[in-house]
Parts: C-alpha cells; structure tokens; sequence
C-alpha cells in the first residue's frame, strides 16, 4: 500500500468510526435528511395573487419546497419532502380537488406518508387551505391554516422547530399584519416589511417566526415565490416574484434586499394594469406605495402622474409630474406625447412644465 493509498484507508477508517459514534437519534435525522423548515403558503382573492415563503437550515430549500401557479393554487412540501408533490399536487387541485384532497390522495399510497409535511392552498372561489404533519415528523412540528380579516387564506407550517410558538406567531402575523415586537428588526427587512401588500404579508409571517424561535437549528436559506396572472416580465408569466436566497448567514435580511429591489418594476407594472382597467384608487394605491418604499426617487412621481392624469385628477398629477421632470428632465421628451397624459394636454401649465409641444 502506498502512502497515498494508506491515507485514504487512514481517512475512511475514522470516517466509518465517527458515523458509528452518532446517537441512534441523529444517526436518523442524518439518514431521514429532512428538510427541516416552516413557511407560509397563501392565497388572496382580492389580488389573484397566491405564493409561498420559506426559511430552512437547509441549503437551497427554494429549489425545492416552493410550488404555486396563478389561478391554481401553492404548495409546500418539507420535512421528508418530495418535491414531485408540487407539480403533482397543483395539477390535481386544477382538475377541481381542494387542497386537503389534493394533499390526501398525494400521501394514500406514500410509503413515507408519516415523514411529509405540506402546506397547501387552492386559489379557487371559495378558497380553501389545508396542513398536513406527518406522526413521524421531527419535534416541534405542526401546521394550522386560517383567513386573515382581508380575505387572505392561508396555511403555515414547520418542523424540527424551537416550539409551538413558531407556527403560533406566524399565525397571528398573517392575521394582524403586524409584528408583536419589531426590536433589533435590520432595516433591510424593516423597510421590505413597511408595505403590507401580499409579498410583504409572507415575508413579516416568516420573520415573525424566526422571532419567535425559528428552525431549531439556526439559519441558512430563504425563498419567496408569489405568482399573480399577467404579472411577470412583459406580462407573458404569471411569476410575479421569484426570490432565493440558497445559503445566508442571515438568509431574512437577504430575502428582504431582494424583494426591495424587486418590488418597484412589480409595484409599477401593477399600477398601470390597475390604472388601464379603470380601477384607478387601487392604482393610487400602489403608486403611493412606491413612493414610501423609495422615496428619493422622484422618477416614481412619473407613474403616479399617468395614474392620476387618467383618472382624471389633474391638479395632483401635474404636481407630481413637475417633482418627476425636476428630477429627471430627461423625461420631458416623452411626457411631451405620453397618451397616459392626454388628460393634461391643453392645459398652459402643463406645457410650460414639459415645453412647448411639437
């Protein structure tokens, strides 16, 4: 035997040994290799919007627990997971199940049915939810699902928690909205969570569970996936938000940066759909929520001026379209001939705001 030869034995001698040393109880987490984690899947009616969020000390868990489709429904499958029950289970829910059919005829002939843990939700009228915790799921694990005031339908579930009070704080998040105590929130994520919109409801239900104890074995990764219809790039796809965060010291600050410099091009397209359909204090709404994310930038007053022009408000979207060219002059050209505008046309001030009109 040579010395490499001899180093190798050498090594896999004391690797043998130390696997022999593990307890019988961490000898069956390492063989189990269960996606130790809690999220929050969710469907608002009123939006069309339905998505998951998750944190795992796990890498990567949004390659693998995050399932939703517009008009369909989101699940997450952890613990034990399976990762074919996401496609699986959207597609039953589709042909007219409820989640908790879809989730049941999923696990009836799963030989590892007692090691799976799913939340799912059908985004269908009336809406419904469904959490399933398998016996043999690592402690603490449990779920439980609810409506929030809104009409936001949810499940929230973990496993191999520091607790009851995990799920349980996640639960009272998606209710009130709010946190029990923001102390030592980093302002990355206090200023993602500033706005309440169905995004920022996922993320504050995930925060308020790592406050409330988290994964019982630390941090490391995070995901957010929201799909909404008409709400990707173009419009072409429903994904409105697909956010990972694979390894992290603190994977929440990092999910939050992401979804700050996402959320404005998503907040923008939202508004003009809205705007376009007529549906114009929703569309305030939402311009007005740009404005408070990224206040120091004044292009924003832009939109919102083709918001307020078309609904007919021309005194408030000329005072935004001034901050907007104030800022940005380079914006003139096109305000010269923007139809979101029309409304502003003939009106002295708004050509002396643009320049004279070719």
């Amino acid at each position: 035997m040579n010395g490499k030869s001899y180093l190798h034995f050498v090594v896999f001698l004391a690797l043998t040994a130390a696997v022999g040393m593990l307890t019988p109880a961490a000898q069956a987490a390492r063989d189990v290799a269960n996606i130790a984690t809690f999220s929050v899947v969710a469907y608002n009616p009123a939006t069309g919007e339905v998505g998951v969020a998750v944190q795992s000390k796990f890498f990567a868990v949004g390659s693998v627990v995050p399932w939703a489709q517009e008009d369909i429904g989101a699940i997450a499958s952890q613990a034990y997971g399976n990762p074919t029950f996401g496609e699986r289970g959207l597609m039953l829910i589709k042909d007219g199940m409820t989640a908790e059919q879809a989730v049941t005829t999923m696990l009836k002939d799963d030989a590892d049915a007692a090691r799976r843990q799913l939340g799912a939700v059908a985004a269908r009228t009336p809406a419904d939810a469904y959490s399933y915790t398998g016996a043999e799921c690592l402690d603490w694990a449990g779920g439980q699902t609810g409506v929030t005031p809104g009409g936001i339908v949810y499940a929230v579930q973990g496993n191999i928690l520091t607790g009851a009070q995990v799920v349980a704080a996640m639960d009272l998040a998606m209710q009130t909205g709010e946190l029990e105590s923001a102390v030592g929130i980093d302002a990355e994520l206090a200023r993602a969570l500033m706005i309440d919109d169905f995004a920022g409801r996922l993320l504050l239900a995930l925060t308020a569970g790592q406050l409330a104890g988290g994964d019982s074995r630390g941090m490391q990764s995070a995901a957010m996936l929201v799909c909404q219809a008409g709400a990707g790039y173009g419009g072409y796809t429903g994904t409105k938000y697909d956010l990972r965060v694979d390894d992290a010291v603190d994977p929440f600050v990092e999910l939050a940066r992401l979804l700050n410099l996402a959320r404005p091009q998503a907040l923008i397209s939202e508004g003009y759909k809205h705007a376009y359909a007529g549906e114009f204090q929703m569309a305030y709404d939402v311009f007005e929520n740009l404005l408070a994310l990224e206040p120091a930038d004044k292009s924003h007053c832009y939109h919102y001026a083709c918001a307020l022009a078309l609904g007919g408000r021309t005194r408030e979207a000329l005072d935004n379209l001034r901050l907007a060219l104030d800022y940005d002059p380079s914006l003139k050209t096109q305000a010269q001939t923007d139809p979101d505008l029309m409304n502003l046309y003939g009106i002295p001030e708004f050509a002396a705001i643009v320049g004279a009109l070719e």
